[in-house]
């Protein structure tokens, strides 16, 4: 096909140009829900939360050991022990208005309230119980195994903030001040349309027909990124079932994603049936990426349709730049913000002629040596799973470079968060 054509054809938009384009013709937005603390591990919080009160609440112990005036132990030594007498026993985190006078001490557990006019906790390895006294066998200071109230956390201090995701630590917290049930974002929910005559889900078709898997690779993503996949199954190549499949999908749906049936021939039916139709916003015909430069956007009825080419390299590239930048948003999250990064080395020199003008995607395989990562390039074109399934990620080559040097540095996007773990856990 002529190269003028595309030009006319195709009307390539940055990712980014694409998604601020969404966002500003679609009604798609963060919604916010209330759910049980318990139930929130991964969830973006939408709400900032002030601890209602200190932690610890009071002077509390660190130790189980004795609460002591610290003045009465200063000349304490294993030569010349400190003899107290115990004045009570606190064994439990319960409410109590102990005191003790001179020459006294009384017996705590670790975490309970310190009485009153004690200054200093000895742990009992550093005593010795002689009846109802201790011997004190070295001196302690004022403070000495002593939490004082608000040490851990002051009262009102916000320690997660909206837009925080909720780790298993921040679990812990949300029960210790008792918040129990907390404001996050909603998942947002996606549903996902196969396109061609040529696929089918029924196993007895396979003779004739291939087996469609491409959704279940989106929806594996989305449901790692936060959001609710519901795979709506195949659609043939028509335009009626494919407006319809679509307006169906979006009756309970934030966003609708269509893979196949974008192309650069007469099976290009998904942008032609959409782009025209009333109720459709033309949002970018093409994207200023290779692989993946086929997908294209439009909003139908106040919603984003992204349609994501066939081939698996070109349909996971259109996810990365498209799809999770607004599962980010709706998420509560930056939708600048895409995949996290590893910093390696590019271990060939790398020469890229072919779409200058786009930001070129290459996938790699990272090789630990020493302190230090090596990322080797992945050969294979966008049909191909292989480099997918070898890969730790992939490399950005930007707009006009048409070589890499060996030994530069360069950014590897992890392709997913149990990707990054795997990363991390490579051995030299």
């Amino acid at each position: 096909m002529p190269n003028n054509f595309l030009k006319i054809f195709f009307q390539y938009v940055a990712p980014e140009d694409a998604v601020e384009r969404i966002l500003g013709s679609s009604d798609i937005c963060p919604r916010i829900e209330v759910i049980d603390s318990l139930e929130s591990l991964g969830r973006v919080i939408a709400e900032d939360i002030p601890s209602p009160f200190s932690i610890p609440k009071e002077d509390v112990s660190h130790f189980d050991g004795y609460a002591v005036k610290s003045s009465d132990t200063v000349n304490a030594s294993t030569v010349n022990p400190v003899k107290l007498k115990i004045a009570g026993r606190i064994e439990s985190i319960i409410e109590h208005d102990l005191s003790i006078g001179d020459k006294e001490a009384v017996y705590v557990v670790t975490g309970v309230k310190i009485p009153r006019n004690a200054d200093a906790v000895i742990p009992v390895e550093r005593t010795r119980l002689i009846g109802g006294y201790i011997e004190i066998l070295e001196p302690c200071k004022k403070g000495d195994n002593i939490t004082f109230k608000g040490a851990d956390i002051a009262e009102g201090d916000i320690i997660l903030k909206k837009g925080s995701i909720i780790r298993p630590q921040d679990i812990k917290y949300l029960l210790e001040i008792r918040k129990f049930k907390i404001k996050v974002y909603a998942k947002p929910r996606i549903s996902l349309i196969a396109v061609g005559d040529e696929l089918t889900e029924n196993l007895d078709e396979l003779t004739h027909k291939k087996l469609e898997t491409s959704t279940k690779l989106v929806a594996n993503y989305i449901k790692e990124l936060g959001g609710i996949p519901k795979i709506m199954g195949v659609v043939p190549d028509d335009p009626e079932h494919i407006i319809k499949a679509v307006k169906n999908s979006l009756e309970d749906s934030d966003i609708c994603v269509t893979i196949g049936g974008i192309s650069l021939g007469v099976r290009d039916l998904c942008w032609r049936t959409l782009s025209k139709h009333p109720e459709s916003i033309p949002i970018a015909r093409g994207l200023r990426i290779q692989p993946g430069r086929a997908t294209s956007i439009v909003v139908f009825s106040k919603k984003p349709v992204v349609m994501l080419p066939g081939h698996v390299q070109s349909t996971i590239c259109g996810t990365i730049y498209i799809l999770i930048p607004l599962i980010y948003y709706m998420s509560g999250l930056s939708a600048r913000k895409i995949l996290p990064t590893i910093p390696a080395e590019i271990g060939e020199d790398i020469v890229v002629k072919e779409y200058k003008s786009f930001k070129r995607i290459r996938f790699v395989k990272l090789v630990k040596q020493k302190e230090k990562f090596i990322a080797n390039l992945l050969m294979g074109d966008s049909s191909m799973l292989s480099p997918i399934l070898k890969s730790d990620g992939f490399i950005e080559i930007p707009e006009g470079v048409e070589r890499i040097e060996k030994g530069s540095h360069v950014d590897v996007h992890i392709l997913s968060w149990s990707q990054l773990l795997q990363t991390f856990l490579k051995e030299s």
